[in-house]
């Protein structure tokens, strides 16, 4: 068997450069280090500072204008209109269609049938506009809505409002038309049956 060889700490020239200081670190040094790490925290804060938009850009990107007055209480659903009813001259309701939509649902393992009437609001200066894209793109409109439908959890399919789902159509729907004419859709009709 081999020798063991000698550790460091028996040769006495090494033990003294292995040995720890007598006091610790330095308070300087812990300073240093202090300092250091604020410095870099300020540094980061500026660059931060730097990144974030001002105030007449936030309001540009969110289209509002500054100083302009903020509504007293936010739309409770964003898929109606926030026009009171006797102001509803210029728009017009048009009829979108009758729909029967099933969806496996393999959670419960049960199948949902959807059935409802579809409608919905734009302005009547688009109504020509929104015919002629409706007539080239109604197999993909009517995909989309239901698609819509198809993917919306149960909960947002018994919201009595049918928020989720009247945005999400909405959105969808103007997607597909290339172009944000309509302003509102109605659910007519509305049931949901699960087997």
């Amino acid at each position: 068997m081999p020798e063991p060889s000698p550790l460091p700490s028996e040769d006495p020239q090494v033990a003294d450069q292995f040995a720890a200081p007598e006091g610790g670190t330095s308070i300087l040094a812990k300073v240093k280090i202090l300092v250091f790490l604020a410095l870099v925290i300020a540094a980061e804060c500026f660059l931060a500072w730097l990144y974030l938009p001002s105030a007449s850009k936030t309001a540009e990107m969110a289209g509002v204008a500054l100083g302009a007055e903020a509504p007293a209480e936010p739309a409770a659903d964003q898929g109606q209109s926030s026009t009171p009813e006797d102001d509803l001259t210029g728009w017009l309701e048009v009829d979108l269609g009758e729909f029967t939509v099933m969806s496996y649902q393999p959670v419960s393992g049960s199948t949902l049938r959807v059935y409802f009437h579809l409608w919905g609001r734009l302005h009547e200066t688009d109504h020509e506009e929104f015919l002629a894209l409706m007539e080239a793109h109604l197999h993909r409109f009517r995909e989309e809505i239901q698609f819509a439908v198809r993917s919306a959890e149960i909960a947002d399919l018994t919201d009595p409002r049918l928020a989720l789902l009247k945005r999400k159509t909405l959105e969808r729907t103007n997607k597909t038309l290339g172009k944000p004419l309509l302003r509102v859709v109605i659910f007519d009709d509305f049931s949901m049956i699960e087997q």
